[in-house]
């Protein structure tokens, strides 16, 4: 049996602490420097400086940038608040302003960090709310995620998937002289690794990528002691992009990552662009880093099966009732919306891979999401959705969006973009019938 959740505030760093594990964050930083559990007194890397540990970060633009890349910000808090404290839950807060007299040096972006941990837990939660001001400069935002770098001494195996989950190389076999760089930076030969059985492997974080509606939990086990180190995503509404957009995932650091916007497999489409006089506010997350471990001469490996199922229990938790900012909205707040998807393609039905047998055989290839345009306050449904291969490679298709009926119920919270429609090619006439999609939230 656990103890109540307490919260110890020291001089330069905060620890959440319910009896099964200790979190250790820097104040008012809000950078995770240290996991105590099971006996190990940090699960993540003690090599690294405490600010290379377990961090937010973005990678953002000036407005009227082109491509996907910018300037790489790890975000550190400069206040520290306590906003729950009680035997049941701890949430805490790290919050940064914007200081409008870094314009052109800083992301023009009040941020707001925020950790729980709730009693009798192996785990702990993590959202963020980012807010732009109407009268704020416009910019580019390509990326942000949270990153988890885990101890290389202990952290030797890898799980995504049932059939994918190995024990993987050493960061130290990607260096000069055991690995050599290949055409791409993220790619290299492992030549001479520490362990001969990965010799002529080549590594590559984008070899463990996933699409977004497989993505639900991810992370590594060490074997001696047994324990597990997983993200759990309970849902994909905080996430650009659509179902079958590719994200990272976890690889060898060993880190562990949770991208919510990224333009990774896509491009500049994918990169968000607020305009000027635009006004935007976005709740990323909460997702759950769950621990886990298993007793003296137990399978390492029924760990993944374990983290399994604590993601389902997650999932069906969804939307949790329990994070106190007003910014997420919980099931009652949440409302739905119906109606009737229109898609008009002017290839003809010899077409080889014409659009309504693609939609008729596998309607995962179809991603659906919501947008607030700016400035209009009417909600509007966006879609996403890549076409068969044709002997010319992919193709992207132009989508005609038709809402014959919309029902919305909400208290009137802002919107969160799901993804937005690729505009394209003309074609044949076909309609499906949009499912109702609940609890998709916020809705305007």
């Amino acid at each position: 049996m656990s103890q109540g959740v307490q919260l110890h505030i020291e001089k330069s760093h905060v620890v959440m602490d319910n009896g099964i594990l200790k979190v250790k964050l820097s104040k008012p930083g809000g950078i995770v420097t240290g996991i105590k559990y099971n006996g190990i007194d940090n699960l993540l890397e003690v090599l690294n400086e405490e600010v290379n540990r377990g961090y937010w970060d973005l990678v953002w633009s000036e407005a009227g940038s082109t491509g996907t890349t910018g300037t790489s910000d790890v975000i550190k808090g400069t206040s520290f608040r306590v906003i729950m404290e009680s035997e049941m839950q701890v949430e805490i807060s790290f919050t940064r302003l914007w200081d409008p007299s870094l314009q052109g040096k800083s992301v023009p972006l009040n941020i707001d960090k925020r950790f729980i941990m709730l009693s009798n837990s192996p785990g702990f939660y993590t959202y963020a709310i980012y807010e732009h001001l109407k009268e704020w400069p416009p910019f580019n935002l390509p990326q942000t995620r949270i990153v988890f770098k885990l101890r290389k001494d202990k952290f030797h195996y890898m799980a995504m998937a049932d059939n994918r989950q190995r024990y993987m190389p050493l960061p130290d076999d990607r260096l000069p002289g055991r690995g050599k760089p290949l055409a791409t930076p993220e790619a290299v030969l492992l030549v001479n690794p520490v362990e001969p059985e990965f010799k002529g492997e080549v590594d590559d974080k984008y070899q463990y990528s996933c699409e977004n509606k497989d993505l639900r939990v991810h992370g590594w086990i060490c074997m001696d002691p047994p324990v597990g180190f997983w993200q759990i995503t309970p849902s994909s509404e905080f996430r650009s992009g659509g179902p079958i957009k590719q994200n990272l995932t976890s690889h060898v650091g060993p880190v562990n990552l949770a991208m919510f916007l990224s333009a990774h497999y896509a491009g500049e489409d994918l990169v968000l662009k607020l305009n000027p006089d635009e006004p935007w506010k976005k709740v990323f997350g909460p997702i759950f880093m769950y621990l886990n471990s298993v007793t003296d001469g137990g399978d390492p490996l029924q760990l993944w099966e374990d983290a399994k199922n604590q993601m389902m229990i997650e999932v069906e938790s969804w939307p949790y009732d329990f994070p106190a900012s007003d910014d997420f909205p919980t099931a009652d707040q949440r409302g739905s919306v119906s109606g009737r998807l229109q898609i008009q393609d002017r290839l003809p039905q010899s077409f080889p891979y014409p659009l309504a047998y693609t939609l008729n055989r596998d309607k995962s290839k179809m991603g659906v999401g919501m947008k607030r345009p700016y400035p209009s306050q009417k909600c509007y449904i966006l879609a996403k959705l890549r076409m068969a291969r044709s002997g010319q490679g992919w193709e992207r298709l132009k989508i005609l969006l038709i809402l014959l009926s919309v029902k919305i119920r909400s208290r009137g919270s802002s919107l969160q973009n799901f993804g937005t429609a690729e505009l394209g090619s003309p074609i044949i006439s076909t309609s499906r019938s949009l499912m109702s999609i609940a609890n998709m939230a916020p809705a305007c």
